[in-house]
């Protein structure tokens, strides 16, 4: 006679009773097998940092065009093409740094901020009322030079978060903040789709951009086509935001 369990006695038969143990302990192991899954095929965090309430002191020459970035010399003697690296400057909150520095520009300086880095790229919370102009005399940087035309798939995202400030910084997750955080003059990204590779986005000659000029087309996916620059290790991408044109899912670059 098999076994039957009667709700009002005080515990199940003993058959029963084990074979309700080991559904109960598979289940937690199914339970904590599928967690696992879960949590190691999420895509892991950029390997970038806020150093929020950490002021650093940082010396350089101001460069305002086409965004404002404190040039500073390397230490060390290395190639003629890495002597120099670039911090973009940005301000407090979602602010860029225009304001601050126009009137440092072409200056060395010294300044306090907050250091926001992503894969070998850095920029700087700069704490208004620090920068101090030096006696020091100019120095040099390089120019912008031209490497040609192409056509690269990737986002449009806002340089502050996307290198570090929030994680995630990018996706349809952002969007709203980055659309935010570029409409106050924080510099526009293009990050490729294919190898990360991140681009200051500028017009087609070589200026900024309009604050509101890719509000409708950030973090969409999107294909452009521009002409890639660079001057020291940064990396531009002339784009004409006029020619943008949503088609169906996709942005691509209006010929």
């Amino acid at each position: 006679m098999s076994d039957f369990y009667i709700g009002y006695l005080p515990k199940a038969p003993t058959t029963l009773a084990r074979f309700l143990r080991k559904v109960i302990v598979g289940l937690g192991l199914l339970a904590a097998v599928v967690a696992l899954l879960l949590v190691t095929g999420q895509m892991p965090f950029a390997n970038s940092a806020f150093e929020y309430g950490k002021l650093r002191t940082f010396e350089g020459t101001v460069l305002v065009q086409p965004y404002p970035v404190l040039s500073v010399a390397r230490p060390g003697q290395v190639a003629p093409s890495e002597a120099r690296s670039e911090y973009l400057l940005v301000a407090p909150g979602k602010h860029g740094a225009d304001e601050l520095m126009t009137r440092f520009a072409g200056k060395p300086v010294r300044l306090q901020g907050q250091l926001i880095f992503r894969d070998g790229k850095t920029m700087v919370e700069v704490v208004p009322g620090s920068i101090t102009a030096m006696s020091a005399g100019q120095d040099d940087h390089d120019s912008m030079r031209d490497l040609g035309q192409v056509t690269i798939a990737g986002e449009i995202v806002d340089s502050k978060c996307y290198l570090g400030v929030m994680n995630p910084g990018q996706g349809k997750v952002h969007r709203d903040c980055a659309a935010r955080c570029i409409s106050g003059g924080i510099p526009p990204i293009f990050v490729a789709a294919d190898h990360g590779e991140q681009y200051l986005l500028l017009d087609p000659q070589g200026n900024a951009l309009g604050r509101d000029s890719l509000r409708e087309f950030i973090a969409e996916p999107i294909t452009v086509e521009g002409e890639i620059a660079q001057r020291g290790p940064t990396r531009f991408l002339k784009i004409d935001p006029r020619a943008l044109r949503h088609a169906g899912a996709t942005i691509q670059a209006a010929r």
